[in-house]
């Protein structure tokens, strides 16, 4: 009968001493009777042969997890799945031995370990990083130990991390080139369970403060204050979203291809951008590009033909039957440079395609790694366009909650096709990856970008994007388009279930767009609760950073007495507020405190929207309200209308939106309103539009807010 590591753990300590003394030893030694009746040398057989993964035995030096049935981020795939015991080169046999059975006590038996105050069980590649952290100074104690008495003495006298002193610690302690980091801790937390003392250690480990030892860098008690905003601001978040998919637009209207964003191409050609213009792109040059990167790795002709829009002629070379022309020779078919400035353009495409799809989805590195070139864009039974890739994060809990799938809005689907045009050179099968060529017939050994090249690539796009100055303001990672992708649905009112399978949250529950859900029996959520956007992205609760953030900005938009207002009414308002806040701020409080305080306390703030409201009308369609369409709270035009910083988005909203509409019909008088040429319907829409311009422009102007288009 063969005996599992469960059962074997609880045979160690009654013979321990009969055969620890003899590992790494040729000729091991050993009783074959013991008090209880085990056999020391079977025993040490049966742990030594025990799987520690499907790679990996308990007495292989490598420990390898990237053969296990469950599928591994790109980010942990490799070296962060793999522990190389050889590299430890002080650590003796028994210590050791030690190590390994308690790495192999968190991943088999987590719950006995009892060293939380609630049983966690981990996944291979975060144990892996505990004792990661915790080996290397535990073998820096052995080498000291070794270098102070000689290997023969220190072999002679530890057989166990219960064998160093507390002097050791602390003198080990301030010359560790290492940080001592919360994930060190947790690692010396599992060793000096009781469970292992129980089972393992002759004795209990010495009790050590590690937090407060002489540590050159202690990550644990000086834990450093973040200064830089996990997600964009509004301002941010509109100037990348703009970049972004101007880039992505101009670039496909210079192939010719068919575009879903026809807001932004309308936005394009009003601005007049124009950045493929000046790199010259056009179906022939591209072509011509995509040749040379081909051929320069092996390429045929044949091969390369279905990658271009039309393979021409002269494309050909004439000397080598079936291959077309060198770099040089196709260079000169086109006065197009295909130079450096060339490359850094498409390198700021593709930069530019995932940033909107990470924005505009808001997956998680894992989840952006796993999408395919080919396939990724779907359309579900209920209609609705979306991409899809793989949850991985808490897979074992999806039970099909969620399809890995997300909503692909217009923009999101022309990135995809722009990642999937300038795949055509790079011939990767996955949708996100570097700018190189895959070989001939490589492409099963191509991979994804990982997190840290996600990252790379967002910091190359905000670089190009941003000031200095906003840059510096933000702490980039590929987490922080998530999280201000939650912020952003949060101020635009998202439903709660929307939000739960947008960004996947397995923390609660919702189901697939078209159903009929519920979240705590909550349909939508405004602003004014705050704390959703964190509370999605990071499991934090009602106390979450985010919601104190949300609710906070709201209120200061809203409530602040120095803030900008616009209407007659704006002073009175202002007034208000000021008297309001006259006695806490005599009282010695700030003003960043007081709106904290009124974001505690859940302040009530009604937003009517496109402003405030101080008359006595009840009715919306009241004709003595001086409202133009669906604007209300019209300061221009009512004395009783006051319009805050939190409005400014629907202003601004208005004034884009009838300024292109306007512009498109002077553009080309023919193509808009051609239904309407023989009534008098087109000029009362085009004089609405002038007039709706008009005000939103002023309203905009006493707020202080930047008009773009």
């Amino acid at each position: 009968m063969i005996l599992g590591f469960d059962t074997l753990i609880y045979k160690i300590k009654a013979v321990r001493e009969r055969f620890l003394g003899y590992l790494g030893n040729e000729l091991i030694v050993v009783t074959s009777h013991s008090n209880d009746g085990v056999n020391a040398l079977e025993l040490l057989a049966a742990l030594m042969n025990l799987p520690a993964s499907k790679l990996s035995l308990v007495k292989h030096t490598i420990w390898d997890f990237n053969g296990e049935s469950h599928v591994l981020a790109r980010d942990i795939q490799g070296s962060k799945s793999r522990i190389d015991f050889g590299i430890y080169e002080s650590l003796n046999s028994t210590i050791l031995f030690e190590l390994k059975v308690a790495i192999l006590c968190v991943l088999e038996i987590p719950g006995a370990l009892r060293h939380t105050k609630k049983p966690r069980s981990y996944k291979p590649h975060t144990v892996l990083d505990i004792f990661k952290s915790v080996i290397p100074f535990i073998n820096q104690m052995c080498a000291r130990k070794r270098l102070e008495h000689g290997d023969r003495f220190f072999e002679g006298s530890h057989f166990s991390l219960a064998d160093f002193t507390e002097h050791d610690y602390r003198t080990e302690a301030e010359v560790f080139d290492r940080a001592f980091r919360g994930v060190m801790l947790t690692g010396f937390q599992v060793l000096r369970s009781h469970f292992l003392v129980e089972n393992l250690f002759p004795r209990p480990l010495v009790y050590v403060d590690l937090e407060n030892l002489g540590w050159k860098q202690n990550s644990v008690k000086n834990k450093q204050t973040r200064t830089r905003s996990k997600w964009f601001s509004n301002k941010i978040f509109e100037k990348s979203s703009r970049e972004g998919s101007f880039a992505v637009v101009d670039f496909l209207k210079a192939l010719k291809e068919d575009i879903s964003d026809q807001d932004t191409l309308s936005r394009l050609e009003i601005m007049g951008y124009d950045q493929a213009k000046k790199a010259k792109i056009t179906r022939r040059n591209y072509d011509i590009y995509v040749a040379i990167r081909l051929t320069s790795r092996g390429y045929t002709g044949l091969e390369v033909e279905p990658y271009l829009y039309n393979l021409e002629p002269v494309f050909w070379s004439p000397q080598n039957l079936g291959m077309l022309k060198d770099k040089e020779a196709l260079c000169k078919l086109t006065r197009a440079p295909m130079d450096n400035d060339l490359y850094e353009y498409l390198t700021h495409i593709s930069n530019s395609a995932s940033y909107i799809i990470g924005q505009y989805t808001g997956m998680r590195p894992s989840e952006l790694s796993g999408c395919l070139i080919d396939d990724c864009l779907t359309v579900d039974e209920f209609g609705h366009e979306l991409i899809t890739s793989r949850v991985i994060k808490n897979r074992e809990a999806v039970r099909k909650l969620f399809d890995d799938m997300w909503v692909a809005i217009p923009i999101v689907k022309d990135a995809v096709k722009a990642l999937q045009i300038l795949n055509r050179f790079k011939q990767n099968p996955y949708l996100f990856s570097n700018m190189n060529t895959i070989k001939p017939g490589m492409q099963h050994e191509a991979n994804s970008l990982s997190g840290s090249g996600l990252g790379h690539q967002l910091c190359a796009f905000l670089s190009k994007t941003l000031t200095v100055e906003e840059y510096d303001e933000i702490e980039v990672s590929p987490y922080t388009l998530r999280h201000s992708l939650a912020n952003q649905m949060l101020r635009a009112a998202v439903g709660l279930p929307f939000m739960s399978y947008q960004l996947k949250h397995f923390g609660h529950h919702a189901s697939t767009i078209g159903q009929d859900v519920r979240w705590n029996q909550l349909g939508t959520v405004t602003i004014d609760y705050g704390g959703i956007g964190e509370a999605l992205t990071s499991g934090g609760g009602p106390d979450a950073p985010g919601r104190v953030h949300a609710e906070t900005e709201f209120i200061m938009n809203s409530l602040n007495p120095a803030g900008g207002y616009a209407g007659e009414n704006a002073p009175a308002h202002r007034a208000r507020l000021e008297n309001y806040f006259k006695g806490y701020l005599e009282a010695g409080y700030s003003n960043k405190e007081i709106f904290e305080r009124m974001a505690e306390l859940n302040f009530a703030v009604i937003n009517v929207g496109q402003g405030y409201c101080y008359g006595n009308a009840t009715e919306l369609d009241d004709p003595s309200i001086p409202c133009i369409g669906s604007l209300r709270c019209n300061p221009n035009r009512c004395k009783n209308a006051v319009v805050t910083e939190a409005n400014a988005p629907k202003w601004q909203e208005i004034y884009v939106q009838n300024t292109l509409a306007l512009r498109r019909y002077e553009t080309d008088p023919a193509a808009a309103y051609a239904e309407l040429r023989d009534s008098d319907d087109a000029t009362l829409s085009i004089e609405q539009m002038k007039l709706a311009i008009s005000e939103a422009k002023g309203v905009l102007l006493q707020l202080g807010i930047e008009m773009l288009v």
